[in-house]
Parts: structure tokens; C-alpha cells; sequence
């Protein structure tokens, strides 16, 4: 991954020499699919080369190879507004529709398959719909808001203005070698749930 001097830019080769990529262009206003999609892969192609000229990355490089017809062209990336309530009577929420994230935590899916067993083992152990549902909701909001958090700021970072972007230069050394640090992120990446142990209702505390 990199950080251009306009926009973020990711990357990864096979072993055959095949690059997969993307890159999350800024824009003052957030365009639809349709809107975006309208715009045309050419356009959009251009606008990519222009955009990544003059970065001294492998991003010129590989939209020169770019085909508009490769383009996989989405709309704005959007965070979901913190869920208030995650079940009502019969109906509970699990995964996205709870806890959508950004893509740049790279952690929609493991939280939701998370969620989904923590969810198992409360309607397993628990009396009732109403105390299962609340009880994982009590085991995972914490949890799940914090990656939201740092999604999200990992986000604004890749549309850093022109001081945030000096800024962001400047450390990004330091901040990768902490994160580098297994320890550092053990909180997140070596989770473990142990999905025979029971449910204790009493104590888990309260979301709020």
C-alpha cells in the first residue's frame, strides 16, 4: 500500500506476475454507483494516471497496463451510523447490518463470523430470545466499535490534507513499527472465542 501525494493506492502480485490493485480517489462530493459508473472507464482511467503521475510508486506503472475494461468501478465508501438497538422481539442483527466497517479495517468479515458464534453460544445457554439477544450485544459492542473506530481513521488518513498528509509522513515509520509489534494488535488479529465455554448472563455487564 501507499500513500500518494493525492491518494491511497494498494497493491498485490502473484506469483504469475498478475497485479491486483485499488485506489480510493477523494471527492468533495461522495458519487453514487450509478453516477460513478456513468463517468465511463476511460475517463476514470485517465483520471487514475493523472491523479498517480507523479508518485514515485509502482501505481504509475500498473495503470499503464490498466484496461477501461478491467475496471471494477464502485461508488463512495460510506461508514454505517453506530446501531442503537440490535434486536427487537423475534429479529436480531448480525454482522454488517449491525456493525458495517470500513474496508480499510480489513475486518468486516472476521467480526461478523465473530459475532455470528458469540451469538450461537448465547441462544445455546440462555433462557430466552430477549436475554440471548441482549447478552451478545453486551459481549461484542465494545469490541466491534473499537475496529469501527479505527477504520474509520485509518480512512480519513488516506484523504489527508496537505499538513495532516506532513503530518501523517512523518510518523508513519514509527506508528509501522509499533504495529509491527505483535503485541500491539494481538488485541485484535488473535481474538479467540471458546465456544464451549457457558454463557454466563450475570456477568456480562451492561453496553452502556
Amino acid at each position: 500500500m501507499s500513500y500518494g501525494k493525492r491518494a491511497f493506492f494498494a497493491y498485490g502480485v502473484d506469483q504469475q506476475g498478475q497485479a491486483g490493485w485499488f485506489a480510493n480517489v477523494p471527492s468533495k462530493k461522495p458519487l453514487t454507483v450509478g453516477q460513478a459508473r456513468a463517468i465511463g472507464g476511460d475517463e476514470w482511467l485517465r483520471i487514475l494516471r493523472e491523479l498517480y503521475a507523479q508518485d514515485r510508486t509502482a501505481a504509475p506503472e500498473i495503470l499503464r497496463h490498466v484496461r477501461p475494461a478491467d475496471l471494477v468501478i464502485v461508488g463512495a465508501l460510506e461508514d454505517l451510523p453506530t446501531v442503537p438497538t440490535w434486536s427487537r422481539g423475534a429479529m436480531v442483527l448480525v454482522g454488517d447490518s449491525a456493525h458495517a466497517t470500513s474496508p480499510s479495517s480489513g475486518q468486516g468479515a472476521s467480526i461478523a463470523v465473530e459475532s455470528a458464534i458469540q451469538l450461537a453460544r448465547c441462544l445455546r445457554d440462555l433462557p430466552t430470545a430477549e436475554a440471548a439477544f441482549g447478552a451478545y450485544e453486551r459481549l461484542r459492542r465494545a469490541r466491534v466499535e473499537r475496529i469501527i473506530a479505527g477504520g474509520a481513521r485509518t480512512s480519513s488518513e488516506k484523504a489527508a490534507g496537505p499538513v495532516a498528509r506532513v503530518f501523517r509522513d512523518l510518523t508513519m515509520p514509527t506508528v509501522m513499527k509499533l504495529m509491527a509489534k505483535p503485541e500491539r494488535m494481538a488485541w485484535q488479529v488473535d481474538y479467540r472465542i471458546d465456544f464451549d465455554a457457558p454463557v454466563d448472563e450475570s456477568a456480562i455487564l451492561p453496553t452502556r
